[in-house]
């Protein structure tokens, strides 16, 4: 079943219950407001890197909400088609160390509960994916394990998962989280449920807590159509439809940190797409997302044009497999790409690794589209640095 996002606010309501103080607002209506007090005011719609955006505001005394609920909500005028950001949240604010700030995050995977931690969590976390530590949770002993290494209470895990089970959660992210005294506080907290689990859960989350995204691009909707029908996880945005990078990315963390790479290179106006490929994903769902992506990269009217195939080293996303449905989507457009001057730079890791990239150079090398193919004994930036040279050369 598809994996829908909650609202902050519920997210945290389900994990603190009667101890979180946070107050939901919603636009054109007047929340009773508290008196006394310092706040964090932020935009509550599923928008990642909202301190980065301006999305959150802190130290906010009661009487300045409202108008800083305006002011959010115009920020929003622009990428919004429905008039802006619509759903906001004000907490009471923690004073904490940044340097006490941890990150912690909760997934459903064949194996068990994939529990991933960083003890210096905050907005940088995505820079420095290697500090992230990673268990399996399947029982009491693990859990225990799981603290003992990381530090966390395990009371809070306990019941973290407790949470994670009995509301149908897919994915769990608090980042950061903060540990005082021995209780953990998260600041921010990101949710996917299963969206069958709305038939079970007794009203602890309903319809009005489900954050709608809107998609913009036909590619955009038809993923979100993918991604309903599967328990892997697709996900794709347009950034530039006339970018010259266009990207195939698998796993959460190695994509951010190969799209980075871009940015920090100077071409970060190239990037066509930003997205992911995760969660074992078959040979014919691989196929119909790379089919997208490759569809992007057709119709850019950008003269030099490269598409990256690039990722961490996967735990179980079965390599070979999910190349095969990229080459079925390349085999359908090679006449295309040639003529375009597309080269194709590749980057993966993980079970049948050998065989799959084995593969992808053979079917690259036939077909005149080979920029250049690494594995997991390469830097995880090895093929966008390569494609970023190759789309620089003769550009003029």
């Amino acid at each position: 079943m598809p994996r829908i996002k909650l609202t902050e606010y519920r997210a945290k309501k389900l994990l603190l219950g009667d101890a979180y103080r946070g107050i939901p607002i919603i636009a054109n209506e007047k929340p009773e407001l508290p008196k006394l007090g310092r706040f964090a005011v932020k935009v509550d719609q599923g928008v990642k890197k909202r301190m980065k955006k301006g999305l959150v505001l802190l130290d906010q005394s009661p009487r300045a909400i409202s108008g800083v609920v305006s002011k959010l909500r115009k920020n929003g005028l622009a990428s919004s088609p429905t008039g802006g950001f619509s759903r906001f949240l004000a907490e009471p604010m923690l004073r904490h160390n940044e340097k006490d700030e941890q990150y912690v995050s909760f997934e459903r995977v064949r194996e068990g509960i994939r529990f991933m931690h960083a003890k210096a969590g905050g907005i940088e976390i995505e820079s420095n994916p290697e500090a992230v530590e990673t268990f399996i949770l399947r029982n009491a002993a693990d859990v225990k394990a799981a603290a003992q290494k990381t530090k966390l209470p395990e009371n809070f895990l306990k019941h973290a998962l407790e949470v994670f089970e009995n509301n149908f959660f897919a994915f769990l992210e608090i980042n950061p989280l903060v540990v005082i005294n021995g209780k953990a506080e998260p600041l921010d907290a990101a949710v996917l449920v299963d969206s069958a689990g709305a038939f079970f859960v007794k009203d602890a989350w309903t319809a009005d807590d489900i954050v709608e995204k809107t998609a913009g691009s036909r590619a955009e909707k038809n993923i979100e159509e993918l991604a309903k029908t599967s328990p892997a996880s697709f996900k794709l945005n347009v950034l530039n439809p006339n970018g010259s990078l266009f990207f195939l990315l698998s796993g959460g963390g190695g994509s951010i940190v190969i799209a980075d790479e871009a940015e920090l290179r100077g071409a970060g106006k190239e990037i066509g797409n930003y997205g992911e490929y995760s969660g074992g994903p078959t040979r014919g769902e691989t196929y119909l997302y790379a089919k997208e992506v490759i569809g992007l990269l057709i119709k850019s009217k950008a003269k030099r044009k490269a598409l990256i195939i690039a990722g961490g080293v996967a735990n179980f996303t079965d390599v070979k497999q999910t190349f095969m449905g990229v080459i079925d989507a390349l085999a359908e457009n090679c006449e295309k790409l040639n003529k375009a001057g597309v080269k194709v730079f590749v980057r993966r890791g993980g079970p049948n690794e050998k065989e799959g990239l084995e593969l992808m150079k053979n079917f690259l090398k036939k077909e005149k589209l080979l920029g250049s193919v690494y594995g997991s004994d390469a830097v995880i930036t090895k093929a966008v640095d390569d494609a970023i040279k190759f789309i620089k050369v003769n550009r003029h």
